[in-house]
C-alpha cells in the first residue's frame, strides 16, 4: 500500500520545518505502509503528486487550526484542497483527521463552530455505523473547532457524535471520503483506524 499524506509544520527562525506526527510514523512502520509526505511548498508538492504512481490512499492529518493567516498555513491549506480534488478526480480513498475533517467539511460548503473543553481530553462518542461493533466509545480530542448538524457540508452523512451533538465522524454519501474528529492514529492497537481503512478500501 502507498499513501499520500500532507505535512504539518513548525516555524524555525525565518523558515519552517515540515514534519509528520510520530504516531503516523509508528502506524506506517508497524503495518509496513509506504508513504509520500507532501512538503508545504506548492510547486514541489504538485510535482510529487504528479509523479506519484499507484497511490492507494490519501490522508489529511491534524495540525494547526484551519484558517490561520500566516503564509505557510495558507500554502498548506491550498495543497490540502488540491489533495481533496485529486482524490475525487482519481477516485482514491480519502481520510481527513481532526483538521483534515474540518477541511473536508469546509470544502463541501460546511462551517466550523468554536468548541470548549476539547483539547487533550477524553470524550465519549456515540457511533452510528455498523463498521464498529459498539455504539459507545471513549476517544481523545485535540481541537478548538467543531461541526454540528446545522453546519455540516453537502452530502456528508453523520456517523458519530459526542455528548453535545458535535459531529465526530462523517462519510460522504457518494464519494469515498471519511472524516474523523478524534485521532485514531494515537490509539495503541490501531483497531479503529484499521476499520476505517478497510471501509474506504472496500468501497474503492
Amino acid at each position: 500500500m502507498k499513501i499520500l499524506i500532507s505535512s504539518n509544520f513548525k516555524k524555525h527562525y525565518d523558515t519552517h520545518i515540515d514534519f509528520i506526527d510520530h504516531y503516523w510514523l509508528n502506524f506506517f512502520n508497524k503495518k509496513k505502509i509506504d508513504f509520500i509526505l507532501l512538503p508545504n511548498k506548492k510547486k514541489l508538492a504538485l510535482q510529487k503528486i504528479k509523479n506519484s504512481k499507484k497511490i492507494n490512499f490519501i490522508i489529511i492529518p491534524g495540525g494547526t487550526d484551519l484558517f490561520k493567516k500566516d503564509k505557510i498555513s495558507k500554502i498548506r491549506l491550498d495543497i490540502e484542497k488540491l489533495l481533496i480534488q485529486y482524490s475525487i478526480k482519481k477516485k482514491i480513498p480519502l481520510l481527513g483527521v481532526c483538521r483534515g475533517m474540518q477541511l473536508i467539511n469546509h470544502y463541501y460548503g460546511g462551517k466550523l463552530i468554536k468548541v470548549k473543553n476539547h483539547m487533550k481530553i477524553k470524550s465519549k462518542i456515540f457511533l452510528k455505523d455498523s463498521m464498529f461493533k459498539k455504539k459507545l466509545m471513549t476517544v481523545r480530542c485535540y481541537h478548538n473547532f467543531g461541526i454540528n448538524k446545522s453546519n455540516l457540508g453537502k452530502n456528508l452523512k453523520i456517523k458519530a457524535v459526542d455528548n453535545n451533538s458535535n459531529i465526530e465522524m462523517f462519510e460522504h454519501k457518494q464519494k469515498n471520503i471519511i472524516g474523523v474528529m478524534w485521532h485514531p492514529e494515537r490509539e495503541s492497537n490501531y483497531k479503529n483506524l484499521e476499520l476505517i481503512f478497510k471501509r474506504l478500501l472496500k468501497n474503492k
